[in-house]
């Protein structure tokens, strides 16, 4: 009887995850389902049908839009403009790309970052992190996540039924380049956590050791979040623990919230997810709890390291993708994809080697072998 019970158990769960919307996206019968970024707005519309169609021709299944086009969508605060991103998705539909949906908030606009500098990133020395690339919004902005909420949740009502959207990407690679933030919004913030981590300040100072060297706090509000600028050794061991665990928690906040904001708009058929730089502080990706499931980046050839052979560095470190897909494969009932490879060579590498000709293929391949559900690589063009 406990036999039957368990073999009915497991049957009931391989069907539940057979039927999963990532599945019905990559069915496995497909095998190897390869997409590539795409971005409308960098390019004049009249070459969006001949690059979509180019796509749609050399076998590529699915397209990637959006994460970076907030000024495209709210050229100014309450103004908003999908008509352009229509026009991409239908073009996407009529070559039968299907299309992963992401979130702009990498890029908040110039307005808001002009208008609410309270929204941006501060240095340990002071100095704010401007408009001008990317990733320079506190995850910490209460303000900041009011506008996100907006511009995704508009986004989602857009095209949550559309029937090309297969899935949606949450932001991209968040990480702040490892920059910590330090603006009054995240010592505010880090603060409150503190104080729920460890209730009292004694407990605080007994965790952190603060009896050496008279560190001893007498309450929440004399804490900063550790910075090498405001002392003359390095900071306490424990506090800069504190610290990494706190902005993971933030990023994590701002994705998970991200992706029940989406789940409020789309169908149950459409699936959530966010890439993530493997091993990459401050990111923590069991912490990042409310998608379907996690994708990663990896570029292998960028002249940091010399590989295996005189070849290597045109092939990349083997382990670094054996690594990655455990990692994130690790997420028991779980899948995963590769949301960016590598396609060529880069230009953003100290040295920018072409990779040797066959290994974007060997590393697709790592990839499926891996259990990995898709590849796709950044970017078309």
């Amino acid at each position: 009887m406990k036999k039957s019970l368990l073999v009915l158990a497991l049957l009931f769960s391989l069907a539940s995850f057979s039927q999963s919307p990532v599945d019905k996206s990559f069915p496995p019968e497909e095998l190897f389902a390869l997409g590539s970024y795409y971005y409308p707005e960098q390019w004049d519309s009249s070459q969006w049908e001949r690059d979509l169609k180019k796509m749609s021709e050399m076998g590529i299944k699915f397209t990637h839009f959006a994460e970076f086009a907030w000024a495209m969508m709210e050229p100014e605060e309450g103004k908003y403009d999908f008509e352009w991103l229509d026009r991409a998705v239908s073009l996407a539909e009529k070559y039968g790309l299907k299309v992963i949906m992401c979130t702009p908030t990498p890029t908040p606009p110039a307005w808001l970052s002009k208008k609410y500098p309270d929204i941006l990133i501060q240095r340990d020395n002071g100095v704010s992190i401007q408009h001008g690339r990317r990733q320079h919004a506190s995850w910490s902005s209460d303000r900041y996540r009011r506008y996100v909420e907006n511009i995704v949740s508009r986004l989602a009502m857009r095209y949550g039924n559309h029937p090309a959207v297969i899935g949606w990407q949450i932001d991209n690679e968040p990480g702040h380049y490892g920059v910590v933030d330090y603006s009054e919004n995240a010592q505010l913030k880090f603060r409150v956590w503190l104080q729920k981590k460890y209730g009292t300040i004694d407990k605080l100072n007994d965790t952190w050791g603060t009896s050496f060297w008279s560190e001893t706090y007498q309450n929440f509000d004399q804490v900063r979040l550790p910075s090498q600028q405001e002392v003359p050794d390095k900071p306490n061991p424990h506090a800069m623990l504190d610290l990494n665990r706190f902005m993971a928690d933030e990023l994590a906040g701002l994705v998970n919230m991200q992706a029940d904001i989406l789940r409020q708009h789309i169908n149950k058929d459409q699936w959530i997810t966010t890439n993530l730089i493997p091993v990459f502080n401050p990111v923590d990706p069991v912490r990042i709890d409310h998608t379907d499931f996690l994708t990663y980046t990896r570029y292998l050839v960028t002249g940091h390291n010399q590989g295996i052979g005189s070849q290597g560095f045109r092939m990349g470190i083997p382990e670094d993708l054996g690594f990655s897909n455990d990692q994130f494969r690790n997420r028991v009932g779980k899948t995963f994809g590769v949301m960016e490879l590598q396609p060529g060579q880069v230009n953003w590498g100290v040295y920018n080697p072409q990779p040797l000709p066959g290994a974007v293929r060997m590393w697709v391949y790592h990839v499926f072998a891996g259990g990995g559900k898709f590849v796709c690589n950044y970017r078309f063009r």
